[in-house]
């Protein structure tokens, strides 16, 4: 993970942890944040507003105070001497940072990252299974977590919608001659007025618009901000343009910069990569926006554009409306909702009542978590006649109305207020809303089920964000499609779709967002019975639990990453690593967490041969009233525990093996059916009743030959094929482990399964080699006794 290096020091930005010689010093947050502040923007001096600005997020906060924060940061820094090797103060101005900083990518190699961490609206567990009868040892397989992110990714990209319904994107069909390429514009770099510093967002985000209005295609400017994230003021080399246009898929990339003497502003517009000879456009005004308006006009007309005749001659009044706005958009880019209200606050009356002020009012309040006060302000401005006679403005609010029903899992809402949406701009052109429209319904639909209906959804927001140039948002909607994949347990089909969502995600430093895709592309490694591609994934999902702010989602990528360290055979990390995040969700009072963290401290204590210890965890998840997202989960904890009571020679596991077929045909899913006749087929052959064994392994295997989920096929052929190898059906039992044959190389109980075959047949060779590829797989796992000594045949 990047960090930036300097004298002993090390600062990580996105784990907000500065160390020295590798020991992390306790910061008080604001003294961290000065310096990090100072540290990122370290190719220029600090005006003491900006820094207050960036750190307190608002104004009113005394010289004083900052004055004692950067005495602490000093300190800390071991900057006290008269040198000042690290901060510097710039008389009558600010502050520089002046130490020699160098950008360094760490190859993270923590031991583990916070040991427990949940899942808010979203969890879990991949529950596992044990042995066929009392006769042989307890086994347990596992069962992936239900794929509950499709929600949390839903609450994640409606932050980005909700930021496109307030920056202004246009999206006008664009002229004939406009350019095919797509652009990008970097972040202004502003020279001579440090007052003016929200400009570099602000100035930025005015003339991508301008140009876009032109014809232009434009990479939105949060996907630019989204790119640049964590270089700070860093300048951009023709060889760093050129990875951006690579990772960005654009064709030309642009440099601003905007200075300010006696009294004037100079914008100029500059290509870094994509046209030779390179692009130059300068123009001077008192504003800097309207510098930064004209310079833009002027590179449209360069790139053979007309650029947009609006707007041109607004009054005093409207055009210091509008710089304000510009400059209360750019400070929700840099995610500053509290700055963005502080400006809206110092309108008169009557600016507050104009729409598009209320909008940026909803969507602030949005952005800060203050839900009910945005739904009170969308809601009103819907009944607005202003609001009624504009279909794209009538859009973004029906998409903030969107939002806020995904925050509250109300996905019959989501769809309604989609649908209007859909209905207002299909005749228009392509454009983000419309994008944002058909996501938002096809996370509703797919939270419904509804699988079919939001893959085609989801096409079509590709189509509409694919045409706007919205890399970010395809990113996005690859994310929720390869969820949804998964959650229709398609895993082969999920997985390109998720590895290369994640790829994106990353570069587009959407760490929130990544964590939950590849905990769900962990998840369809082990159900297509790959452990060893599920822990490839582990180190970087041990490294986005370490940077994840929300305990929940922390605690639920911890889990998968228990899930895949018990897979591959690692077992005192996955018990090490499960009792902490038991620990950490019971202090967190994470009802769902713990419920499938304790089906899956079941599956481990069954496979370790507690079998006493498994029932009592299955029991214990079954009698909580938690909510699982599927009925996978209760019916892996059935299974679980009617495992583990064959194994105690329990009564009890006839009684457990109906209820679970009763729960099924209650569900009327079909893994909670298949489940249910698998525990039933287990509970005929402990009981020595053949004819009803024989018969619900039967049928179980059909149900698992036409679901083609791996993972499930394995959990029927394992105890199917060794209770007929204990009828002596060896004929019928190798036809069996054949099915699962395939995956022996990388999946142990596979393995074992093949083994436990050549040994019943009397194959000596194949048994050896069987017992070699196991022992391969086994990791702290144990063979079982028979397979001991590969020189031992049955016949």
């Amino acid at each position: 993970m990047p960090q930036l290096r300097f004298e002993q020091f090390a600062l990580d930005l996105a784990r907000r942890e500065l160390r020295r010689d590798g020991e992390l010093l306790n910061l008080p947050p604001k003294v961290f944040d000065c310096i990090a502040y100072l540290a990122e923007h370290r190719n220029r001096a600090v005006g003491r507003d900006e820094l207050i600005a960036a750190v307190w997020g608002r104004t009113e906060v005394t010289d004083n105070l900052l004055d004692q924060i950067m005495l602490r940061a000093r300190r800390a820094l071991g900057d006290v001497d008269g040198e000042r090797r690290m901060i510097r103060t710039v008389p009558r101005f600010g502050f520089s940072w002046v130490a020699p900083t160098t950008l360094v990518e760490e190859a993270t190699d923590d031991p583990a990252g916070p040991a427990g961490l949940p899942v808010p609206d979203e969890p879990r567990v991949v529950a596992p299974l044990p042995s066929p009868s009392a006769s042989s040892p307890p086994r347990s397989h596992r069962f992936r977590a239900p794929l509950r992110v499709v929600a949390v990714l839903a609450a994640l990209a409606a932050i980005a919608a909700a930021l496109h319904a307030v920056v202004d994107v246009r999206t006008d069909a664009a002229p004939a001659n406009a350019p095919t390429r797509l652009a990008m514009l970097l972040p202004v770099k502003i020279e001579g007025d440090p007052r003016s510093a929200w400009a570099r967002l602000g100035a930025m985000d005015l003339i991508a618009d301008r140009l876009r209005s032109a014809g232009q295609p434009m990479l939105p400017s949060d996907n630019v901000i989204a790119l640049l994230r964590g270089r700070g003021d860093a300048p951009v080399d023709a060889g760093t343009a050129e990875t951006l246009a690579r990772t960005a898929s654009v064709g030309l990339v642009l440099e601003a910069v905007a200075e300010h003497s006696t009294g004037y502003w100079r914008v100029t517009i500059r290509s870094l990569e994509g046209r030779t000879p390179p692009l130059l456009a300068e123009a001077e005004a008192r504003d800097v926006l309207e510098a930064a308006r004209a310079a833009a006009d002027r590179v449209a007309r360069t790139l053979g554009l007309v650029p947009p005749a609006d707007g041109d001659l607004l009054p005093a009044r409207e055009r210091a409306l509008a710089g304000l706005l510009q400059q209360v958009d750019a400070a929700r880019l840099a995610d500053q909702p509290d700055t963005a209200r502080a400006l809206l606050d110092s309108l008169d009356a009557e600016q507050r009542a104009l729409p598009e002020v209320r909008q940026r009012r909803a969507a602030t309040d949005f952005q800060s978590g203050r839900l009910d006060a945005a739904q009170s302000q969308f809601d009103s401005l819907l009944a607005s006649a202003p609001v009624r006679d504009d279909p794209i403005l009538r859009a973004r609010v029906l998409a903030g109305l969107g939002n806020i029903a995904l925050r509250r899992d109300d996905y019959a809402r989501v769809e309604r207020l989609a649908d209007e949406s859909i209905a207002l701009l299909a005749g228009l052109a392509p454009s983000v809303e419309l994008g944002n429209a058909f996501t938002g319904r096809a996370i509703s639909r797919s939270a419904q089920f509804r699988f079919d209906e939001a893959v085609a959804d989801f096409a079509q927001a590709r189509v509409s964000l694919e045409s706007v140039g919205d890399r970010f948002g395809l990113a996005r909607v690859d994310a929720n499609l390869g969820i949804l994949e998964a959650r229709r347990e398609r895993y082969a089909e999920a997985l390109p779709l998720l590895e290369g969502a994640a790829e994106r995600l990353a570069t587009f430093h959407d760490l929130g967002s990544e964590l939950f895709v590849r905990v769900a592309a962990s998840y369809a490694h082990l159900a297509l019975l790959d452990p060893a591609a599920a822990l490839a994934g582990e180190p970087r999902l041990r490294e986005l639990v370490a940077r994840e702010r929300n305990p929940q989602n922390a605690r639920y990528a911890t889990l998968a990453r228990v899930d895949a360290l018990d897979a591959n055979g690692r077992l005192t990390e996955a018990k090490a690593l499960l009792d902490a995040l038991i620990e950490d969700a019971g202090r967190g009072a994470d009802a769902a967490l713990l419920g499938s963290a304790q089906i899956v401290a079941a599956r481990m204590a069954l496979a370790a041969g507690d079998a006493d210890d498994a029932a009592r965890s299955a029991a214990a998840a079954l009698a909580k009233d938690w909510e699982a997202e599927t009925p996978r989960e209760r019916a892996v904890a059935g299974l679980i525990q009617v495992r583990a009571q064959i194994a105690l020679r329990s009564a009890a596991a006839a009684q457990s093996a109906a209820t679970m077929a009763e729960r099924a045909r209650r569900d009327g899913a079909a893994i909670a059916h298949l489940l249910a006749v698998l525990a039933t087929a287990e509970e005929a052959a402990a009981a020595g009743d053949t004819g009803r064994a024989g018969s619900a392994f039967e049928s179980a295997l059909a149900q698992a030959d036409a679901a083609r989920v791996p993972e499930d096929l394995l959990e029927v052929c394992v105890p199917y094929a060794e209770w007929l190898i204990r009828q002596d059906d060896l004929a019928r039992a190798g036809m069996v482990a054949a099915r699962v044959a395939t995956w022996a190389p990388r999946s142990y109980e596979a393995a074992v399964l093949q083994a436990r075959l050549y040994l019943a047949l009397g194959q000596a060779a194949p048994l050896r080699d069987a017992i070699a590829q196991a022992r391969r797989l086994a990791g702290e796992r144990v063979l079982p006794p028979a397979l001991s000594d590969g020189t031992t045949v049955r016949r």
